[in-house]
């Protein structure tokens, strides 16, 4: 009998334990997946972003978005180094990649399908959707100061650099200088290189006059300054010289003043800046686009505290009327909850959509 009584309670032991297990291993299961955000709120597990090669800037950017989203949202988010849009937007199409870090003229071009992204978009563009505006960058002509170069009028008959074969985009910054001051090519020596380093560094070697566009804080405009002396011409500031730059890329001008972090600028000046996108593929889901956004912007210190340029992403810039693409419904929806999206945001909205259309 209490052989029997004995064999009856080593079962119920063991019982109770194969219950208790199978309890936590369903409890574990349930957090796994939280974490993994497929059940319980509806988050893919992992958003990947697209930005240009390690240690450029637009990479150092998409880290430093994703450092903060993978850290306040259940989704890992990883900054994935490419070449550039050009590599990444085709990635977008197959869902491979989910967001990416680019500047507005890229980002309208690929979304178009126009210049440099024709050819791998068919003509019919990429299906891209804003989530933050962000940064930006600063930009004008770049001389050598013992050029003798002094004012945009000083350019003609000068070997300017106005094609970028790699780059589209600097090229058509480039050429809006000369919009903006009325000057045509005829009016200088046209020189083509391929990228916006191999600008500055003919300028530094003597083979150009003048750099078509290079960027305030670039490295290499150190270089020309401890070499040569470097030197940023100005841009004329008048409504009607603004716009005529604005038919060739989207900028607007920005007052500089000399000062650390601003070698090349000799005097207080007029020099044009651009914006640098958040950007996410169209059915990329409206919860994931709304917790993205919803991440940056209520971590907007910390995001600053990862690298200094991205002090700028802040959140009284996330919404823009100069926006080159759509937004994303996601985006929008978070902007409306936070009261910063206006009536004329939706005008300009139904407009870029309608390019779409055409």
């Amino acid at each position: 009998m209490k052989k029997k009584y004995l064999f009856l309670a080593v079962c119920f032991l063991i019982l109770a334990l194969v219950i208790q297990v199978i309890g936590c291993s369903n409890g574990t299961e349930e957090k796994s997946s939280g974490a993994g955000g497929t059940e319980e709120t509806g988050l893919p597990s992992m958003l990947t972003i697209g930005t240009h090669p390690m240690s450029s800037l637009y990479n150092a950017m998409g880290s430093g978005i994703a450092t903060v989203a993978s850290k306040y949202t259940p989704m890992e988010v990883k900054a994935i180094a490419t070449s550039g849009p050009i590599e990444w937007f085709p990635m977008f199409l197959n869902g491979e990649m989910d967001m990416g870090v680019l500047n507005c003229w890229d980002a309208q071009m690929g979304w178009l399908g126009e210049s440099d992204y024709a050819a791998i978009s068919g003509g019919k563009g990429f299906p891209v959707r804003l989530l933050t505006n962000g940064a930006f960058s600063i930009y004008s002509v770049l001389v050598a100061e013992d050029s003798g170069i002094k004012t945009a009028q000083d350019l003609k008959g000068k070997s300017y650099i106005l094609n970028y074969t790699g780059a589209a985009g600097i090229t058509a910054q480039a050429k809006a200088f000369l919009a903006n001051h009325n000057l045509t090519e005829d009016d200088v020596k046209v020189v083509s290189v391929p990228g916006i380093s191999d600008g500055v560094k003919a300028i530094i070697e003597r083979r150009a006059d003048c750099a078509g566009s290079a960027n305030v804080g670039f490295a290499l405009v150190e270089e020309l300054e401890a070499t040569r002396g470097a030197r940023f011409l100005a841009f004329d500031p008048s409504p009607e010289a603004v716009e005529r730059a604005q038919k060739e890329f989207p900028l607007y001008p920005i007052e500089v003043e000399p000062g650390p972090g601003f070698t090349g600028v000799r005097e207080p000046m007029t020099m044009m800046a651009y914006d640098i996108y958040l950007v996410a593929r169209t059915d990329l889901s409206e919860d994931a686009a709304y917790a993205m956004v919803k991440a940056i912007w209520d971590n907007n210190e910390e995001l600053a505290t990862i690298h200094p340029r991205l002090k700028e992403w802040s959140t009284d810039r996330f919404v823009s009327a100069q926006a080159t693409v759509p937004y994303h419904p996601g985006a929008i929806k978070f902007y409306k909850e936070k009261g910063v999206w206006t009536e004329e945001m939706d005008a300009l909205q139904a407009e870029l959509l309608s390019l779409e259309e055409q």
